[in-house]
């Protein structure tokens, strides 16, 4: 559809040759809306624009697909993690969360926040959390307001098996995500500035 001169010459009608400059019209808004990174040129990519879902209490925000997806939060009374998560959220397809099948499919992206007890290091605090399991490919990541950053990769389980932790002075943030839409809404993970949410800190 990049394309569309010959389509308009074996067309050969007025009428038709309008509504193919509009359908084009379009078809190129959306191309360089998403042409903005090559990786993320496939037509999967082409849907409705994200939105931010922004949590000020633990300081953080992502983009998802709110008119496909969905955010589901845990009661942080009732959710069994190990380390204890102080919030965690899942964003799911909306077709997936309404089906009787919810609980045993993966979310495209879980976010967990965890309260960081005093450690050494952000590997130290994972180990002794139980989150470094034998196997694990750890490397590092960088993010703005992030003190440090690791991503934990389990090759010898399926997926998800793809860890992010991002650790700061008060939490460590782990990110799971499922899917090629689950590495989109990860990559779009920001802290926010101190100033918007010290007034939140408990």
């Amino acid at each position: 559809m990049a394309n569309g001169t010959p389509i308009l010459f074996r067309a050969g009608w007025f009428s038709m040759m309008i509504v193919a400059g509009v359908v084009l019209a379009g078809c190129d808004s959306t191309v360089r809306q998403v042409g903005k990174s090559s990786a993320e040129s496939s037509p999967v990519v082409q849907r409705e624009s994200r939105e931010k879902h922004t949590d000020h209490t633990y300081g953080f925000t992502v983009k998802y697909y709110a008119k496909e997806y969905v955010l589901l939060t845990d009661d942080p009374h009732q959710a069994a993690t190990q380390p204890p998560a102080v919030q965690r959220v899942h964003f799911q397809r909306k077709d997936i969360a309404a089906g009787q099948v919810a609980d045993h499919e993966p979310p495209e992206l879980t976010i967990s926040v965890f309260e960081r007890s005093p450690s050494p290091s952000l590997r130290e605090w994972l180990d002794s959390s139980g989150l470094l399991p034998p196997g694990s490919e750890i490397s590092p990541v960088r993010l703005t307001g992030v003190k440090e950053g690791l991503r934990v990769t389990l090759r010898q389980q399926p997926a998800p098996n793809e860890f992010v932790y991002l650790a700061t002075d008060q939490y460590v943030y782990g990110l799971v995500p499922y899917g090629a839409t689950g590495g989109k809404m990860l990559r779009s993970f920001r802290l926010l500035p101190d100033s918007s949410r010290a007034h939140m800190k408990h």
